[in-house]
């Protein structure tokens, strides 16, 4: 794009982003690792969002560093490959945020409706986003659709951002419920009033983090750090996507303290469809 400076000749610029990139490629390599050994069934919604998002976060600093230092010359398939790995990054990350969701919630209608806003937000926003991209970045109407294709992308950050935003809010909100539903929050026992407290205090701690780091890439993406916001993104995803993880394994792991002989199973990696998945961290486990 025009107006860009080139950034072989920006040494500082280059090892942020080169420390970027290490950090994304260090979480998502170990975020694989984990899943693949803790899943023994590799199937359902949650297990390949994660996959497919942390192959994204991999990949997309690698297509960025190999095109931004001309290592791959052919510009039309690095841009294009560039903005698919932004999809499998950006996309999966809503599907995790709503199979997490779906594992709790129980208002099918609900969830329904969470469902048509992602899908409506990748039809209207992402695919539009790969389209302009490309046309902006490697084809001879760069110099008109440019500014238009930058305008955009500030709009499609923030609409993703607002949307994942909301789904963890609410995810909070049913888990503070289901947590009282299943006495988790009851006050004749002090030990597990106690522990539903710092799950939940644990749980707004950890996405205030996600939400800060979002507002940190939407402010670098508003303030034109163009070859900056291409490898802090990916790495902020990498870290949403660990936390994400972590998230679950927290609730997880207090529920299986908490029942008798309860616990979850990793065998199924689902987390859409039926709320039996759910049920899964309640069952006793054979003896």
């Amino acid at each position: 794009m025009a107006g860009i400076p080139d950034i072989k000749k920006d040494l500082p610029m280059a090892m942020t982003m080169a420390a970027f990139a290490g950090i994304a490629w260090y979480i998502c390599f170990e975020l694989n690792i984990r899943l693949f050994l803790l899943f023994k069934r590799r199937k359902g919604l949650y297990f390949w969002s994660c996959v497919l998002c942390s192959w994204g976060v991999i990949l997309q600093p690698l297509f960025i560093i190999m095109a931004d230092f001309g290592v791959w010359t052919n510009l039309k398939a690095s841009i294009t490959l560039i903005y698919l790995s932004w999809w499998i990054m950006v996309i999966p990350q809503s599907l995790v945020l709503y199979s997490r969701l779906h594992l709790i919630m129980r208002d099918n209608k609900h969830l329904r409706w969470v469902l048509y806003m992602i899908i409506f937000n990748i039809i209207i926003f992402s695919i539009p986003t790969i389209i302009l991209g490309i046309l902006a970045q490697a084809t001879s109407h760069s110099p008109t659709l440019g500014p238009i294709n930058l305008i955009w992308d500030r709009i499609q950050t923030t609409v993703f951002f607002l949307q994942e935003t909301a789904l963890s809010i609410l995810y909070i909100i049913q888990t503070r419920k289901h947590l009282k539903a299943s006495s988790l929050l009851n006050q004749d026992s002090l030990n597990g009033n106690d522990s539903s407290r710092q799950v939940l205090h644990q749980l707004i701690y950890i996405n205030l983090l996600v939400i800060f780091l979002d507002i940190t890439l939407l402010a670098i993406q508003y303030a034109n750090f163009f070859y900056l916001q291409g490898a802090y993104k990916p790495c902020v995803y990498g870290v949403k996507l660990r936390v994400e993880f972590a998230i679950l394994n927290r609730l997880i792991s207090s529920i299986r303290g908490r029942g008798s002989g309860a616990g979850y199973s990793y065998s199924h990696g689902e987390g859409s469809g039926s709320h039996r998945h759910w049920a899964l961290m309640h069952r006793k486990q054979p003896s």
